[in-house]
């Protein structure tokens, strides 16, 4: 069985991602504990008399962030050559807290125990201080680095159909044809076509597939073809076939009446009597609609 690979976003994945998110969060993290000021990160274990509590805060901020940076590029140049699976991805972020968590435990013990607690206790509030500290610019430096990645994928995509639109064929020059259910059922170029021959309840529609004649069976009714606007340039010209006009080579009279004759393919297309007067019209120029 497959092993399931997620999707490392790119501010994990990209260098310039990667600083973005790391600068976020930093700029993020430094005003919330200055404007805001946790009531717990008062009541954390205070620094002796000979630093006050803005270095405290300095150093325990720049080592974190230290961390970070290093985890992240660390992170970054791994998924580079191996792919990250679920399991680990969430591995190394967790294991990541715990490393800042007991690093800045250290920090602490030595500079701020002023309350002579044991390591284990002060790695407990630290973790918990340091969790609720960073949350909220966590979630910030995401959210912002996620609006990036789309403002480029947006970006991206509008200057790839710019690009391509001089490629894309204008409105019009396709048809498409819709199964009796209202579904696609086939669409090419509207020189591609030939003629369309009514089948019972099914068209027969012929076209141009490398130069050679194909053949597509429709699950729909000529009368429902002939019926929409959607196909002007398709002319009706016998109970059981339309052609289109783009692809009629001459008009000519046999000993049975008005023939057709395409561009491509041998089959010369019948003209009944009902539709005589409106192709000849068509051909004259007299009639407006087809």
């Amino acid at each position: 069985m497959a092993k399931n690979i997620v999707k490392i976003p790119k501010f994990f994945s990209e260098l310039k991602s990667v600083w973005l998110f790391l600068s976020v969060m930093l700029v993020s993290t430094l005003l919330f504990i200055i404007f805001y000021q946790p009531a717990f990160f008062l009541r954390s274990p205070h620094p002796v008399s000979n630093l006050n509590l803005s270095i405290f805060t300095l150093i325990m901020v720049s080592s974190a962030s230290a961390l970070f940076v290093a985890s992240r590029l660390l992170l970054f140049a791994i998924q580079r050559r191996h792919t990250i699976d679920f399991a680990l991805f969430i591995i190394w972020l967790v294991s990541e807290l715990i490393v800042i968590a007991v690093l800045l435990t250290v920090i602490a013990f030595f500079l701020g125990n002023r309350e002579r607690l044991p390591f284990s206790d002060m790695l407990w509030r630290v973790l918990l201080d340091f969790l609720t500290i960073v949350a909220v610019p966590y979630i910030v430096a995401v959210l912002v680095c996620c609006l990036h990645e789309r403002i480029r994928e947006v970006q991206a995509l509008r200057g790839l159909l710019e690009s391509s639109s001089a490629q894309l064929p204008s409105e019009g020059e396709n048809l498409i044809f819709y199964d009796r259910g209202g579904k696609l059922a086939f669409s090419t170029r509207r020189t591609n076509v030939l003629y369309i021959e009514a089948a019972d309840n099914y068209c027969n529609i012929h076209y141009l597939n490398e130069g050679k004649e194909s053949t597509f069976i429709l699950h729909n009714s000529m009368k429902h073809i002939d019926a929409s606007d959607e196909y002007q340039g398709l002319l009706r010209c016998h109970r059981s076939f339309m052609v289109n006009i783009e692809n009629v080579k001459l008009l000519r009279k046999d000993k049975e009446g008005l023939v057709l004759e395409l561009s491509e393919g041998t089959r010369a297309i019948p003209v009944s009597r009902t539709y005589t007067e409106h192709v000849v019209n068509v051909f004259a120029g007299t009639s407006s609609s087809l």
